[in-house]
């Protein structure tokens, strides 16, 4: 065998194996590619789950607060008057709280598990809030009834951590801002 051809040989596999080489490298980072592509497409669809729970959590919340400020009117109808004089009329708005009370929290703890950790808290503590009313009616009066400051209060928490979960996006952590954790 001639130097021209062992040199030939020599630069064909050389070649060879730099194309070897690159297809595995090619290889390689088409797979990572493809592996953070599908975490990004995941992180989204996540995030769009997290936004659907908490548009209905919201949703649950707007209808709640309207049936507890109905509520609260009458107790402040109650307080001003005595009981025997509320009538079966002035109490409806009462007995659809109550009633969608338990509507409420059933559909909060369907939604629980895709909320991010802030909205569960803020759920949490608007339901504490607003269980104070209910305490109130069930003749457990030890936690007093809450303003409507306190009340406004709540709900303000919980659309704030809702608006915290969509300003983070995708990628980010939903934190809520310190001024929420005050009370």
């Amino acid at each position: 065998m001639s130097d021209f051809q062992r040199d030939l040989i020599k630069i064909v596999l050389d070649k060879a194996l730099l194309g070897l080489i690159a297809m595995a490298f090619g290889f390689y980072l088409s797979r990572l590619l493809e592996d953070y592509r599908s975490r990004r497409s995941y992180e989204i669809f996540v995030f769009q789950q997290r936004v659907e729970a908490c548009r209905k959590a919201a949703q649950a919340v707007a209808k709640h607060f309207s049936h507890l400020m109905g509520f609260y009117n009458v107790l402040e109808k109650i307080a001003a008057t005595h009981p025997e004089k509320v009538s079966d009329e002035e109490a409806k708005p009462a007995y659809e709280y109550i009633r969608y009370y338990d509507e409420m929290k059933r559909e909060f703890q369907a939604l629980s598990p895709l909320l991010p950790p802030d909205v569960v808290d803020a759920v949490g503590k608007y339901i504490d809030e607003t269980s104070r009313l209910t305490d109130i009616v069930k003749g457990k009066f030890d936690r007093g009834k809450p303003t409507k400051d306190e009340l406004l209060w709540a709900l303000a928490r919980f659309n704030a951590a809702c608006a915290a979960v969509i300003a983070a996006g995708p990628f980010g952590t939903p934190k809520l801002d310190e001024k929420w954790e005050a009370h």
